[in-house]
C-alpha cells in the first residue's frame, strides 16, 4: 500500500504503532464496475434518485442503505454508462490509438448525493470502495488511472473535482456547461463540453416571436446558473418586445420543504407559455407540483437537459399537463454503430455488470434474487431487447449526456496517445516505455482539444465551428398511446445578423388542453375606437383599453404587427415582430 501525499480537510491521519494496513472508514455504499486494462478511466454516474438526495448530509458516517426509499431509478442514464463502455470497446478494437495497449475502466454509481460523488473519486484514487483517504490500497488499479467522467450536475462535479484536483488528476463533466463551475472549485475545475448559449438564447427568443407569445413565464434553478439564464434571456426578450410574466426559482429536490405549492401554482397560471432552462434534478419536484395540484395546460419550452418523460409516474398523466412541450436540443450527428450495440445488450453478455441486473429487473418487469451474493434475474425474455422498451424508461436516440461521455472517453485517448506518442519518440519506439502515463502529464494534450474550463463566453465561442445549429422537438401522443419526441423544427445561429428558423407548424401536436395554437398574452388587442393605456407597476404588455376621444378614432387595432419574409429557395421563415403603438 502506497501513501498518497495531498493536503485536505478530506484526509483523514491514522498513526499505527507497528504497520501501515487498510481499514474501512465505512460500510461500503456501493461497489465499482471495474475492467482491467493498461490504462484505466474512472466514471462516476447518477442512475437513481434516493432518499439519501433529501437527506443530503455530508459526513462519512452517512451510508446509503441498500433498502432506502428509491424515488426515482432512472434507467434512461443507463445509456451513459454503455456509452462509455461502447467507446472505449472501439478504441481496444483499433492497435493504432494506444499502440495496441488497452483502455479499462472503474465506474461508480453515485445517485445525485454529493457525500456518495466524494467517496466514490477517494475510492478510484485508494482501489477499494469504501475508500481508505490518501493510501493506494490497490496500486495495481490506481496507477492505471488516467482520468475521470463525470458528474451530471454542477454539485456533483464540483465535490468530484475537490478530490481529484487535489492529486491533479484530470476530470471531464458531462453536466450542462456552467461557466461559473470554475469559481466553486478552488484548485482546478473540471473540463467542461462548451455551449454556444447565445445560439440557445436567440432560438428560443425566436419561437417565441414566431407563435407571437408576448407574455412568458421563466422557470430556473435557484443556483448561479439560473442567475445566469434569467438575466440575459430577460435582456433579450425587453429587446424583442417580449414581457417576462414571471421568474420563478425553484431549489434543489433536497430542499422541496422550502417550497410553497399554492404560491407557486399561482404564479404557473399567469400565463400560458413557460420556458424553464434547467435538468432533470433541478426540476424534479416541478414534475410533482404540477401533477398533484393540477393547474391549466401550460406549454412548456425546455431544453433537452430536462427529460420529462424519466419519472416513474404513468405516462398518460405527463402527457396530460406536460404534452405539447417544445425542446431545444443542440444537434449531434448519430455515434455510428451505437444503436446496433444497444440492441446487443443484455446482462448475459456483461457478467460483471454490476448495473445491468436492476436496470433490467426494470426495465422488463422481472425480478432477481441473490445466490451465494450473486444476483439472478430470473423470468426474463431471454432475448429481451432494448429497442422494444417505452420512451419513459428507455430511449435508442442517443441522449446529449451519453454523446458527451463517449466523446470524453475519446478525447482521453487521444491525450494518452500523444503523451506517448512523446515516449516512443524520446526512446526510439522502445514498447517497454510505455506504462500508464501519470495523470497530469494529459492536461497540456486536453487543453488543446475542443474541451474547456474558461468561463468566459467569447472563448467558449470561439471553440463553436461556424455555425450552431439546434433542433427543436415537440412532446407527442402517437397513434397507439406511444409518446415520442417528434422533430418539428430546427435553428441554425450563424451570427446575430445571420439567422435560420424553420418550423413545420402541422406537425405539432399541443396536447390535451390545446386543440389549436394557444395564445400567450397579458392583455386583449384594444378594438376600433379604443387606445391603449398603461396599467401602473406592470410591464409594457399589460394595459387597459380606453375610448378614443370625441372626434377622435384609432384607426389601427392590435398590439402587434408582423413582418413575414419567406425565403422559398432555403426554406426558411424569417419572422420580426414590433410594438405598434396603437394610438388614437
Amino acid at each position: 500500500m502506497k501513501l498518497l501525499i495531498a493536503f485536505s480537510p478530506l484526509i483523514v491521519p491514522i498513526v499505527f504503532q507497528e504497520q501501515i494496513s487498510c481499514v474501512y472508514l465505512t460500510k461500503s455504499a456501493s461497489s465499482g464496475y471495474y475492467q482491467d486494462a493498461d490504462f484505466v478511466i474512472g466514471g462516476l454516474f447518477s442512475l437513481r434518485e434516493t432518499a439519501g438526495d433529501i437527506e443530503h448530509r455530508l459526513d462519512f458516517k452517512y451510508t446509503v442503505d441498500p433498502l432506502d426509499v428509491v424515488y426515482a431509478d432512472l434507467t434512461k442514464h443507463y445509456q451513459h454508462i454503455l456509452a462509455m463502455v461502447f467507446a472505449i470497446e472501439k478504441i481496444n478494437k483499433d492497435p493504432n490509438i494506444l499502440f495496441n495497449m488497452s483502455l479499462g475502466f472503474y465506474l461508480f454509481n453515485v445517485d445525485f448525493i454529493e457525500m456518495k460523488a466524494v467517496e466514490s473519486s477517494m475510492a478510484l484514487l485508494s482501489g477499494e470502495s469504501p475508500p481508505i483517504p490518501n493510501y493506494s490500497c490497490r496500486p495495481e488499479k490506481t496507477d492505471k488511472l488516467v482520468a475521470v467522467i463525470g458528474g451530471i450536475s454542477t454539485g456533483i462535479s464540483t465535490q468530484i473535482s475537490r478530490v481529484l484536483s487535489l492529486y491533479n488528476v484530470p476530470q471531464i463533466s458531462y453536466a450542462p456547461f456552467d461557466q461559473s463551475l470554475g469559481t466553486r472549485v478552488q484548485l482546478q475545475s473540471p473540463y467542461q463540453f462548451p455551449v454556444h448559449t447565445t445560439a440557445l438564447y436567440q432560438g428560443i427568443i425566436q419561437l417565441l416571436l414566431y407563435f407571437t407569445w408576448v407574455w412568458v413565464g421563466l422557470v430556473v434553478p435557484d443556483d448561479m446558473r439560473g442567475e445566469l439564464f434569467l438575466r440575459d434571456i430577460t435582456e433579450k426578450m425587453t429587446n424583442h418586445g417580449l414581457c417576462v410574466a414571471l421568474a420563478e426559482k425553484i431549489p434543489e429536490f433536497s430542499a422541496t420543504d422550502t417550497v410553497n405549492p399554492s404560491h407557486f401554482m399561482e404564479k404557473v397560471t399567469m400565463t400560458r407559455v413557460i420556458v424553464a432552462f434547467g435538468d432533470t434534478h433541478d426540476f424534479m419536484i416541478i414534475v410533482y407540483l404540477i401533477i398533484f395540484y393540477a393547474p391549466f395546460g401550460n406549454v412548456w419550452i425546455t431544453t433537452s437537459d430536462w427529460d420529462i418523460t424519466i419519472l416513474p409516474i404513468e405516462q398518460n398523466l405527463i402527457y396530460t399537463y406536460f404534452g405539447g412541450g417544445l425542446s431545444f436540443s443542440f444537434h449531434m450527428d448519430e455515434i455510428l454503430g451505437f444503436k446496433d450495440f444497444l440492441r446487443s445488450v443484455q446482462p448475459r453478455k456483461y457478467p460483471h455488470d454490476i448495473f445491468i441486473q436492476d436496470v433490467w429487473s426494470i426495465l422488463f418487469e422481472c425480478p432477481y434474487f441473490d445466490q451465494h451474493g450473486n444476483r439472478e434475474l430470473s423470468q426474463c425474455e431471454p432475448n429481451g431487447s432494448l429497442s422494444t422498451r417505452p420512451l419513459h424508461l428507455w430511449d435508442m436516440k442517443t441522449s446529449p449526456s451519453s454523446y458527451k461521455v463517449h466523446a470524453a472517453v475519446y478525447a482521453i485517448a487521444q491525450a494518452v496517445h500523444e503523451e506517448l506518442s512523446l515516449r516512443v519518440e524520446v526512446h526510439s519506439f522502445d514498447k517497454s516505455v510505455l506504462w500508464a502515463p501519470l495523470p497530469w502529464k494529459l492536461h497540456p494534450f486536453l487543453q488543446r482539444g475542443q474541451l474547456g474550463r474558461s468561463s468566459n463566453e467569447g472563448n467558449v465561442a470561439n471553440k463553436q465551428v461556424s455555425a450552431t445549429k439546434l433542433d427543436i422537438f415537440n412532446y407527442q401522443s402517437l397513434q397507439g398511446g406511444t409518446k415520442a419526441q417528434v422533430k418539428v423544427g430546427e435553428f441554425v445561429f450563424e451570427s446575430h445578423s445571420v439567422q435560420h428558423f424553420s418550423l413545420n407548424e402541422e406537425l405539432i401536436t399541443w396536447g390535451e388542453h390545446h386543440n389549436q395554437t394557444p395564445f400567450s398574452v397579458c392583455s386583449q388587442s384594444c378594438p376600433l375606437g379604443f387606445r391603449k393605456t398603461p396599467v401602473e407597476g406592470k410591464p409594457f404588455c399589460c394595459f387597459d383599453c380606453i375610448l378614443c376621444p370625441d372626434g377622435e378614432i384609432a384607426n389601427k387595432t392590435g398590439i402587434y404587427k408582423m413582418i413575414l419574409n419567406v425565403e422559398i429557395s432555403r426554406n426558411v421563415l424569417n419572422l420580426e415582430i414590433y410594438r405598434n403603438s396603437s394610438e388614437c
